[in-house]
């Protein structure tokens, strides 16, 4: 048996999500019917983040355990050549076999968007990005993000129905840069809960709306209550950008 890591890129607006729920509409399963086709044999692959269904990723990390002797490369052309033209294997390679996508991932970094005018964005970016009319102040929105770096019970800023038992997670950084109508939202962490990325960028645009102060912050995370933090921003402006081991 030999371990196969992949780096993929989706754009996740028809998939419902990355773990397989038996609908035939996650990437797991499509990647899985894939590889059985290619290597004649049953591969369960593991993810080292999943994804809501509509989020995106440019350096999504998998791994599988396989019998076949098929050359990565050639691994990596074949699932190219059937998987569906939004969905793209960067690389494959043989690692050592204690690797572990999920387990052994040291970061990650998301990115969120958001196109603020009144003006919708153009074709090629709407999927890709939230559009939010009403002004946003990005200085108020850093001045917010500040709060929630390092180490933190994360309980207020997930999805109320998470059944993670450990709430704790760091964040390394929070990167907010504008660039005329388009605002990026970047999150560099040791690992993020169930929506976390989302209440996050939801509760800083009411901060950059002006509709929440920005020490409020502060008593929201130790709160650990999800009622007070901002509403839970859309998924299709979301995309995994990098897993770091």
């Amino acid at each position: 048996m030999r371990t196969v890591r992949l780096v993929i890129a989706f754009q996740g607006t028809r998939y419902e999500g990355w773990q397989s729920q038996r609908s035939g509409k996650t990437l797991q399963e499509i990647f899985e019917r894939h590889l059985a086709k290619i290597l004649k044999e049953k591969a369960t692959l593991i993810s080292s983040s999943r994804t809501d269904s509509g989020v995106h990723a440019q350096g999504m990390v998998a791994h599988f355990r396989t019998k076949s002797n098929l050359p990565d490369a050639k691994l990596r052309d074949a699932l190219n050549f059937y998987l569906p033209e939004d969905v793209l294997v960067r690389s494959a390679k043989t690692v050592p076999a204690s690797f572990h996508a999920r387990y052994g991932a040291k970061h990650k970094i998301y990115e969120y968007l958001i196109w603020n005018s009144r003006t919708r964005p153009a074709y090629n970016l709407a999927p890709f990005c939230l559009w939010h009319v009403s002004r946003l102040d990005p200085t108020k929105m850093r001045k917010a993000a500040k709060y929630v770096l390092g180490k933190h019970d994360f309980s207020a800023f997930r999805d109320s129905g998470d059944d993670e038992r450990n709430p704790a997670r760091t964040i390394h950084s929070i990167l907010i840069h504008k660039n005329g109508p388009k605002i990026s939202i970047k999150f560099r962490g040791n690992g993020f809960l169930r929506h976390m990325v989302r209440v996050l960028v939801g509760t800083l645009i009411e901060v950059g709306r002006g509709k929440l102060p920005i020490s409020q912050i502060q008593h929201i995370l130790a709160s650990k209550d999800r009622k007070k933090a901002g509403p839970t921003a859309k998924p299709h402006g979301l995309t995994l950008l990098k897993v770091s081991y």
